[in-house]
């Protein structure tokens, strides 16, 4: 039976002995990856975090599947849930409040809009940019201008 906490929904042992640990559902084998590791500081990488502890608003309804580890998740209103592998979670818009992460944290998630998945397509297409995606993707999204060079030849340039 589900257990509703700060509007937070979770289904412990999601899937039951039919799922082993670190196994994913396969309704969730396509939803993006998402890890935190306590042990160690600095500002979060694409889908990386570090850090303990961290505020956080989801601004979309996500639900997750736990792959690993553990988190205790305090509201801004003083609820607290405790979230586990093989936990399916549905964290609702508009949660807000605090991550604690106690040991590596492994999800897989995806997001919602009035029960419709959202596709985070285009923001994983940025995320790859930045990441070092090859310079040929890179160029083929810029405009080639025409400018003259100094000997009055057109030559391309990219304009970024």
């Amino acid at each position: 039976m589900p257990t509703t906490k700060s509007s937070i929904i979770v289904i412990p042992n999601f899937g039951g002995r039919r799922l082993s640990p670190g196994q994913t559902p396969k309704k969730c084998l396509d939803w993006g990856t998402w890890d935190c590791d306590p042990s160690r500081e600095g500002p979060p990488k694409g889908k990386h975090a570090y850090g303990k502890s961290f505020p956080w608003v989801f601004d979309m309804e996500e639900k997750a599947y736990i792959l690993e580890g553990s988190a205790v998740l305090t509201s801004d209103d003083g609820e607290v849930i405790k979230l586990v592998a093989k936990d399916m979670v549905t964290f609702p818009k508009g949660w807000s409040g605090r991550w604690d992460v106690e040991s590596f944290f492994k999800k897989k998630y995806a997001f919602f809009n009035k029960g419709e998945r959202v596709d985070e397509s285009s923001e994983e297409e940025s995320e790859e940019e930045s990441d070092g995606a090859s310079d040929d993707k890179i160029n083929e999204k810029r405009k080639i201008v025409e400018e003259p060079d100094e000997t009055d030849q057109k030559v391309k340039k990219p304009k970024v």
